[in-house]
């Protein structure tokens, strides 16, 4: 098993004293196997993991997840993504940033896009391991609008950390789209930007494992055609302070 050692910060886009540990752009247009493995489960009408060109001219690379569901079966939840092959640990203060498309969704009813920090290895559905860290963006019926949810696992105990106020507040969602999101992990205390903005910030210590694998997944419920996400511009950093 590989392991990375990082840590890192989460405040500015490029902190002051940090060291770039681990970078992916897929700038050789297409998923490296020495760096990502799949993941998926539940079934699939169609399903795609691969790296597209930015349609911006500016021969840049991104992940490309798809799903088509119509037909499969209505008591499964169908989940795809990637893994990191290196598995990095987390002490001090450790960064993990990218950026995360919605892709314009026409109706993202019960479909999910995440990226999950977990020292679990699997090739299947990373929130079926007993130890994980989430961010995830959920679609709200019927339509474009999304909602953040942060959450945590610990020891099989699932704990929901944020909601953005759904279901008393907030029950529409709000448009989504290219979404800049960090993760800031200091001894077991977490920072979530999104946008430059924080969202969610916790006193007490949330993460109680020492290194994890990255984790990017989507998911859907039965009977929707092609729905895709896309994210790029993945950078794990370690820093000494702020």
């Amino acid at each position: 098993m590989r392991v990375l050692c990082l840590g890192v910060v989460l405040l500015s886009s490029a902190a002051v004293g940090a060291d770039i540990v681990w970078t992916e752009t897929f700038a050789g247009g297409r998923l490296d196997p020495d760096r990502w493995e799949t993941t998926s489960s539940g079934d699939f009408r169609d399903r795609s993991v691969s790296v597209v060109e930015v349609p911006d001219g500016t021969g840049r690379f991104r992940l490309a997840l798809s799903a088509d569901t119509r037909g499969t079966r209505d008591d499964t939840v169908k989940t795809l993504g990637v893994r990191s092959v290196p598995r990095f640990e987390l002490p001090g203060e450790t960064r993990v940033s990218l950026r995360l498309d919605w892709n314009g969704q026409s109706n993202g009813s019960y479909l999910s896009a995440a990226v999950v920090l977990s020292p679990h290895e699997t090739s299947a559905d990373v929130l079926t391991r007993p130890d994980w860290f989430k961010v995830e963006y959920v679609g709200v019926a019927p339509g474009k609008n999304a909602r953040m949810v942060i959450g945590v696992r610990r020891g099989g105990q699932e704990r929901t950390l944020s909601t953005e106020g759904w279901p008393e507040h907030n029950r529409s969602g709000r448009p989504i789209g290219l979404q800049r999101l960090t993760i800031v992990l200091r001894d077991g205390r977490v920072q979530v930007m999104e946008n430059d903005a924080e969202v969610y910030s916790s006193n007490e210590k949330i993460i109680q494992f020492g290194d994890a694998h990255l984790y990017l997944r989507m998911s859907s419920h039965s009977n929707y055609p092609p729905r895709t996400i896309h994210v790029e511009s993945i950078r794990v950093e370690r820093t000494d302070g702020l």
